[in-house]
């Protein structure tokens, strides 16, 4: 547990004042999840625009399919793939892991 201090005036008015230090605490944290979740979603969107397909369809066909992996190799703007496909799977994986600690921190109900 962490201590806080608050000023004077704001304690006053928020009463009961744990209650409600926790409970803009929680959505502030809820406000910055989202915000990160938003921003994940884009750049897998980038990706997927990119090379028009979902990054396990991309990760399959790069590990199965050699005249795939040529084109991607041929194309200039696909050359960096491999680079793509590490910083893409980071980000589903960051995805999925700022999509669980929102569901953990929603409200019940």
């Amino acid at each position: 547990m962490l201590t806080v201090q608050v000023r004077e005036d704001y304690a006053a008015i928020l009463t009961p004042l744990q209650e409600s230090v926790d409970e803009a605490l929680r959505r502030d944290a809820l406000e910055k999840a989202r915000a990160q979740v938003l921003e994940l979603q884009q750049r897998l969107q980038g990706h997927e625009d990119k090379y028009g397909c979902s990054f396990d369809l991309f990760a399959y066909r790069t590990a199965t399919d050699e005249g795939y992996v040529r084109r991607l190799d041929a194309a200039p703007v696909t050359q960096q793939w491999e680079g793509d496909l590490i910083s893409w799977e980071f980000d589903v994986e960051e995805l999925r892991e700022w999509r669980r600690r929102l569901a953990d921190h929603q409200p019940a109900g």
